[in-house]
């Protein structure tokens, strides 16, 4: 048996084409050429011993340059990169540049170079160079739309984007008819921005992940097409933690409310809050002034909104009726009674109220028991109990 010990890489020679050096060489940056010319050696050593050889540190490079030096090298084809971590690059015969295998290649060489640019130290392998190419063949890209791309992939996952991740953005751009590279930063700029304020929204509601597409896609249509200023949506926010479980389909219908009321701005927002919170103080003075010691339901809180925006009942009125009800034994009651017969009355101010409940006091009780006045000398209008909850009267409610 025979054994044979190869002699260093040190004593042995590196074979050059003369196409490279006539052809290639001439064009290339000083520091490609070492690099190919370096890489070209290391692909004839044994692997364990190539293994422990860098390329950057040799040469003195950054690593970022040497990406871009076999990026270059790539184009042209007269490389490979089969892998970027470990860098597994193989070498093609020189000649394979000129036939059909090299053309893709050479012909977006410098969509390569500008691809590097944006990457980094991040090595594009022959597989994903094709997955770009496609983009350009297929969706009409221009080139500098895919770099746009590519660039704004590797921003939002990291160096290491996976293919599908990259695919998955172009499909984005070719579904938004995006062609240009400035259509492309657009549509970007717009995801980033719809992200950003859905993210806020969970934040509001104290949720520690990211939102989901269809949140995403809510997001977009209260910015982009209902024209809400995010202002009114975080504003509205506050509306929707009355709920158990706050959502993002439970804040669509508080919008929708806001929407056809007009309210997609912050000074309509402003002017909304302003108007609720002299609703919500109407409604605590009126229970305080009534004796009152809870918190009013829906349906009042429904109903004195009633009285003060439907029927344009000053504040002045329905406290002054809060005050004539409260030795009453169902106070609540009482003022709708009050309020009721001051609508139907025309009645309007304080001093309207008081001169009708002069006249109330002054009649007979037979005409009060009968509702008969003598004055009119008719009957006066009575409610039937469907008509009573009609407008929301209960006197049993309180």
């Amino acid at each position: 048996m025979s054994v044979f010990i190869k002699r260093s890489p040190l004593l042995d020679v590196t074979a050059v084409s003369n196409v490279f050096l006539l052809e290639h060489m001439p064009k290339a940056p000083e520091g490609h050429v070492k690099v190919y010319l370096l890489g070209l050696m290391l692909s004839a050593v044994p692997g364990e011993e190539a293994a422990g050889l860098d390329i950057a540190g040799i040469l003195h490079m950054d690593a970022a340059e040497v990406c871009r030096a076999f990026a270059y090298w790539q184009a042209a084809g007269l490389v490979r990169v089969a892998a970027e971590e470990p860098l597994s690059v193989e070498y093609l015969p020189v000649g394979a540049a000129s036939a059909p295998a090299g053309d893709a290649p050479r012909k977006y060489a410098s969509l390569v170079a500008a691809l590097q640019d944006v990457a980094g130290t991040r090595m594009f392998s022959g597989f994903e160079l094709s997955e770009i190419y496609d983009w350009i063949e297929t969706f009409r890209f221009e080139e500098a739309a895919a770099v746009v791309c590519v660039k704004e992939c590797l921003a939002r996952c990291g160096a290491k984007a996976k293919m599908w991740q990259l695919n998955n953005a172009a499909k984005r751009l070719a579904n938004a008819g995006v062609v240009t590279a400035a259509e492309a930063e657009r549509f970007f700029a717009r995801e980033r921005q719809r992200s950003a304020g859905a993210q806020r929204i969970l934040q509001r509601w104290k949720r520690s992940r990211a939102a989901t597409e269809d949140e995403l896609a809510l997001y977009s249509k209260w910015v982009e097409e209902w024209g809400f200023d995010e202002s009114v949506i975080l504003d509205a926010c506050t509306d929707a933690t009355s709920s158990a479980q706050p959502s993002f389909k439970y804040l669509d219908s508080i919008l929708a409310t806001y929407r056809m009321n007009g309210v997609v701005t912050e000074e309509a927002a402003a002017a909304l809050r302003k108007a609720r919170d002299a609703s919500e103080e109407l409604i605590r003075s009126a229970f305080a002034r009534a004796g009152l010691k809870r918190t009013p339901t829906l349906s009042q809180r429904e109903q004195m909104e009633t009285w003060h925006e439907t029927w344009h009942m000053s504040a002045e009125l329905i406290l002054y009726a809060a005050d004539l009800s409260r030795e009453a034994a169902t106070p609540f009651a009482n003022m709708k009674k009050l309020v009721t017969a001051w609508h139907d009355a025309g009645v309007a101010t304080v001093a309207q109220a008081e001169k009708h409940k002069a006249e109330e006091e002054k009649k007979p009780a037979a005409e009060k028991k009968s509702g008969l006045s003598k004055a009119h000398n008719h009957k006066k209008r009575s409610y039937s109990d469907a008509e009573l909850a009609a407008i929301g009267i209960d006197l049993l409610e309180d």
